[in-house]
Parts: C-alpha cells; sequence; structure tokens
C-alpha cells in the first residue's frame, strides 16, 4: 500500500469517527426547533439526544469486540451504512416517534464505527505510528465532541434542523467508498471460537441500565421506581457479567486486559474528559440561550474556541506525551479543566464575552492535553487488543458524559429552582416596599406568582411571561383610584406638596370668589357698577374653577409619574436580583465539576508505565 493510499484511507477512517462523535452534540442546539416543528414536549423531544448517546455508551465495546472477530473492514462499512442510512432517514421522519426510533439505529452505527477506527489505523500505518495516530483520531474525536454546538449553530442558522443530520449523508458516503477501496481487513488473531452471548446481553443490560437511569433520572426523579430498578439492575448487570466473564472460555471482554493499569487509568481519564466537557457545550450554552438571551448562532460561536483549542492543543500534548510520558500530560489536562470550571464560576450576567471565550480556551488546552489518555490507553496494549482498548475507553467517554449531564444538569437545576423561590420571595418584598396603588400591587403579585410558577431547567422564566407582566403593569398603572403621593425625600414628592400648596390656596381663593360672587348677585339689581362687578366675579370664578382642575390633574399626574417611577425602581432591583440569584446558581454547579475533576485527577499518574518505575 503506498504512502498517498494510506494517508487517503486514513482520511475516510476520520471522517467517519468525526461523524460518529459530532452526533453526541451537534443535535442539542436543534432540539427547541424539533420541538417546535413536531408541537412536542421537552421531555419527549430530549430522547432525540438521549437515545443516540444511549447507544452510543451500550454498543461500543460489543461492536469493537465483534468488529475484533469477523473482521474489522466489514463491521465498518456494516456501521457506515446504518448511519448515513438511518441519518437519512432522521432527516426525512415526519413525527417525533420516527425520529427517535432513527436516531437509536444511527447511533448504533456511530457505536460501530467509532471505536475501530483507531485499530484500522494502526493496520494501516503499523504500531510503530500508533502515538501518532492516536494523536490524530484523540485531536478528531474532541474536535468534534467540542463542535457539535457551534456547527449546529451555524446549521440552523442557515438552513432547516433537517441538515443537521443530512449533513452526515454526503460524508458518509466518501467514508464508504474510501474504506471500501483502500482498507485492507484486519481481525483480533488471538479471538476464536463464538460470541460470548451471555455476556453480550448481560453487557448491554448493564451499561443500558446505568446510562439510562444517569440520562433520565432528572426527568423521572431520582427516587422515581423505573430510575432506581434500570440503576440497580444495571448494577446487578455489571456484577453478574464480570463474574461470568471471569468463568467462560471465550469472553466478550477479557478482564486481563485491566491488569494493565495504563488502560484502566487511561479510561478514567478519558472518563473524566467526557465528563468536564459537559460544562462548556451543555451548561455554558444553557446560561448564554437562556439567561442572556443570546441566539443559537452566537452562544455556538461564543463555544467555538474549545473546539478550536483542541486542534492546537491535542497534537502539542501527543508530542509532550512522546518526550515526557503520559503522567505530566494528562495531569496538566485534568488540572486545566478544574481551573477552568473554577474560573466559569466567576461568570456573571455583565461579564465581558472575552472574559469568557479565555476561560474556554483554557478548557480546550485542559481537554486537548487530557485527551492523551486516547493515546495512553492502548500504548502498552498488544496490537491485537487495540480494537476492544479503543472501544473501552471511548465507551468510559461516553459514560462519563452521562454522568457530567445527571450530575450537573440536576445541580443546576436544583440551583436555578432555589434561585428562583430566592428571586421571587426578593422580587415580592421590592415591590411592597415601594408605592403603588392597591390595584397595581395586587397586579404585581399575580404576575410575579405566575412568572416563577415554572420549576426546572435552566430557563428562569419565559420571554412570554415577562412581556405579560410588563404589560400588565402598565394597564394597571394607568388607573387613577387610590394613588398613593410620591414617596417622601423624592423630587416628585416636593413638587407635589407645593402643587398641593398651590392647588389649596387656589381652592381658597375660589371659594372667596363664590362667596363674593353671591354677595354681589344680591346687591346687583341696586348698582349697575355692582352688577358689572358681579359679572366679573362669575367670569373670574370660571376660571378659577378651570385651573382648580388643572391642577387637581396635574396632581394626579405627578401621582402616577411617581407610581411609574417605583415601579422601574422595582423592576431594575428585580433584575439585578434576577441576575445575582442565577450566576450564583451556574457558579454553584461550575464549582461542583471542578470539586469532581480535582479530587479525581490524582488517576492520571496511574497513566504511564515509566512513571511507576521511576
Amino acid at each position: 500500500m503506498s504512502k498517498a493510499t494510506k494517508i487517503i484511507s486514513f482520511i475516510g477512517l476520520t471522517i467517519a469517527m468525526f461523524m460518529g462523535t459530532l452526533d453526541s452534540t451537534i443535535v442539542n442546539i436543534a432540539l427547541s426547533q424539533i420541538m417546535t416543528h413536531f408541537n412536542a414536549s421537552l421531555t419527549d423531544t430530549s430522547w432525540v439526544a438521549t437515545t443516540y448517546t444511549l447507544a452510543l455508551a451500550v454498543f461500543m465495546i460489543t461492536g469493537s469486540k465483534i468488529a475484533d472477530r469477523y473482521g474489522r473492514k466489514k463491521i465498518m462499512l456494516l456501521g457506515l451504512a446504518l448511519f448515513g442510512g438511518f441519518s437519512a432517514a432522521c432527516m426525512l421522519a415526519t413525527s417525533l416517534p420516527e425520529l427517535i426510533a432513527f436516531r437509536f439505529f444511527q447511533g448504533l452505527g456511530g457505536a460501530i464505527i467509532t471505536p475501530i477506527v483507531l485499530p484500522m489505523g494502526i493496520e494501516i500505518f503499523g504500531k510503530a505510528y500508533m502515538s501518532k495516530i492516536a494523536s490524530v483520531v484523540g485531536a478528531v474525536t474532541a474536535l468534534a465532541a467540542a463542535g457539535g454546538p457551534p456547527i449546529g449553530g451555524v446549521i440552523i442558522k442557515y438552513a432547516s434542523w433537517r441538515w443537521v443530520f443530512g449533513i452526515n449523508v454526503p460524508l458518509t458516503i466518501v467514508a464508504f467508498l474510501i474504506i471500501a477501496m483502500g482498507v485492507r481487513e484486519s481481525y483480533d488473531e488471538s479471538l476464536a471460537g463464538r460470541i460470548d452471548l451471555p455476556g453480550t446481553i448481560l453487557l448491554t443490560l448493564g451499561l443500558g441500565g446505568l446510562t439510562f437511569g444517569l440520562l433520565e433520572g432528572r426527568q423521572y426523579g431520582w427516587q422515581s421506581g423505573i430510575i432506581l430498578g434500570t440503576l440497580v439492575g444495571g448494577v446487578l448487570a455489571i456484577g453478574l457479567f464480570i463474574f461470568i466473564e471471569s468463568k467462560v472460555k471465550h469472553p466478550l471482554l477479557e478482564l486481563d486486559l485491566f491488569r494493565e493499569k495504563t488502560l484502566t487509568a487511561s479510561s478514567l481519564v478519558y472518563f473524566l474528559t467526557g465528563f468536564a466537557l459537559v460544562s462548556p457545550t451543555l451548561i455554558l450554552n444553557y446560561f448564554l440561550q437562556d439567561v442572556l438571551n443570546d441566539t443559537a448562532l452566537h452562544a455556538a460561536l461564543i463555544i467555538v474556541p474549545v473546539s478550536l483549542t483542541i486542534m492546537v492543543a491535542m497534537p502539542l500534548g501527543t508530542k509532550l506525551f512522546d518526550q515526557v510520558g503520559a503522567v505530566p500530560v494528562t495531569l496538566i489536562g485534568l488540572l486545566g479543566m478544574a481551573a477552568s470550571l473554577l474560573l466559569l464560576s466567576f461568570i456573571t450576567t455583565t461579564t465581558p464575552k472575552a472574559v469568557i471565550i479565555t476561560f474556554l480556551v483554557i478548557n480546550g488546552v485542559g481537554f486537548g492535553f487530557s485527551s492523551v489518555s486516547l493515546v495512553a490507553s492502548v500504548k502498552h496494549l498488544p496490537k491485537n487488543k487495540s480494537g476492544i482498548g479503543s472501544g473501552i475507553v471511548n465507551a468510559a467517554r461516553q459514560i462519563g458524559t452521562c454522568l457530567g449531564i445527571a450530575i450537573l444538569v440536576t445541580v443546576l437545576d436544583n440551583n436555578v429552582n432555589t434561585a428562583k423561590q430566592h428571586i421571587h420571595q426578593d422580587a415580592i418584598q421590592i415591590v411592597d416596599r415601594q408605592q403603588l396603588s392597591p390595584k397595581v400591587n395586587k397586579v404585581a403579585h399575580q404576575q410575579l406568582n405566575s412568572l416563577f410558577s415554572t420549576t426546572g431547567s435552566a430557563k428562569l422564566t419565559t420571554k412570554n411571561k415577562q412581556t405579560n407582566l410588563r404589560r400588565a403593569l402598565k394597564q394597571a398603572a394607568k388607573s387613577q383610584v387610590d394613588l398613593p403621593q410620591p414617596q417622601k425625600g423624592t423630587d416628585l414628592y416636593q413638587v407635589y406638596q407645593a402643587q398641593k400648596k398651590l392647588a389649596l390656596a387656589t381652592d381658597n381663593l375660589k371659594a372667596g370668589n363664590q362667596q363674593l360672587a353671591l354677595t354681589l348677585t344680591k346687591l346687583e339689581n341696586q348698582n349697575t357698577t355692582i352688577s358689572k362687578l358681579s359679572v366679573a366675579s362669575q367670569k373670574i370664578n370660571l376660571v378659577n374653577q378651570k385651573i382648580s382642575q388643572g391642577q387637581k390633574k396635574l396632581l394626579v399626574g405627578l401621582k402616577q409619574l411617581a407610581q411609574k417611577e417605583a415601579l422601574t425602581t422595582a423592576l431594575r432591583k428585580i433584575k439585578h436580583t434576577k441576575n445575582q440569584q442565577i450566576s450564583q446558581a451556574f457558579s454553584h454547579t461550575y464549582l461542583v465539576g471542578t470539586v469532581i475533576v480535582l479530587i479525581l485527577s490524582p488517576i492520571a499518574l496511574l497513566t504511564d508505565r515509566k512513571s511507576l518505575k521511576s
């Protein structure tokens, strides 16, 4: 095989890897449009993303094992056919249940193609180039995982949500043709006998139960019977799987592989990268779109530096890996991700976007360095075991992402709900401290109760409810009944008091003039001059009456203006409280992620044998 053929063949493999990983995150940005198109609930629509991740996490190890046994090229082409065919089906889906079903089979294709790219690449170039091959595969994987939201954002901006799936079709055809014509078949020569069917079933049930429980625990409730049942059932199935695998002659997963500590430790590090990636690609995306009200495209462009940084950091990390080993590189990577999560916890609604991007660049560097664990995971494995090793480490990252969603999104939901309660209570107190008419006060209470009536998700309130609140308050403020006086100490209060005194003087003058007019009327028949004075007095009385009416309207206007200022002040204070509370909710979520990554980062010390010997 010529060098050019090898390179072209490897490009076909990396296209397959990129698509399979990309689809685990790209669809998140399109869920809102899919929900609107099918007029479905968010809970039902979220299955479009969940079912793909579920299939990836459950079938990666099984897919890589079947490929090792029956031929990686044949299984890769089967996986591409499944992935591309069901990508087209997703694009053409006419109902949400159809789309969810198609996504599961698309995920099955992704689970097949993703883990066997690495062993097929090693087969093309030889184990001497394993480090470079794993570096490229890791960089493509990391880039695809982090690039999903920005790429999806661009597609949503300029095309339909259907092209989030449709973009895979031409790429799949290209990859299929390249691999079919340019790649040779390869196997794990040490395998013999039939596929371990009991082990396959137990592993599928175990990973399926755990992954489903982690992904859906937030929706069903962590104490619900279905979630507790799937989690407990998953753990029992995994335990039984381990027991059976230790007894059967030809196991699905050779447990002896985990005696290679570099594989175990690297898989755990890769697990942490999947966990930590949830913060910039999902949690921060919530903040940008649902709190700052950025468009999907704008949010995607802010997140894209993570992907761009990974493109540089992963190759750099691999070069350092070749020189100093895996331990310092993966450790720096995990510490870098922990540092970036800590920095993200300081973000508020007024933080400049340039600062946020800087924090994301740090996250990208950490992610790129820690992704070197993919290289370290197969470094000390026999060449024929690189396929199952790749399946293990890639499955670990997917499960890490599932756990990240389960923990961080649940923490965020709880924090946001707590924040909403505090904001609601503070808002009521702020309104009650303002001098408002009983009607405006009542309307404000009703609208605030409606505004904060929903729970869950990072959405604090909906734009429609905020618009309704302002419209209702504006309408109620038009009423002139029981208007309060301007608040003491304000300029309007002084103007109001002065005008009130002037109105009182006018009323006194009006009363005196009326008394004079009455007296003159009695005397006007006796004297022509007095008659003229009586007419003049009546005219003056009419003028005074108009002045008095004008002054009363002015007093009402001053009260309404004061009430408007009070409402403006109240809404400004409520907004400040909201921004402060919601920023804290996200901050605490990032801190949870920081602590978890930081506590588990010493695992990186076991990712290389050389460090252990020294």
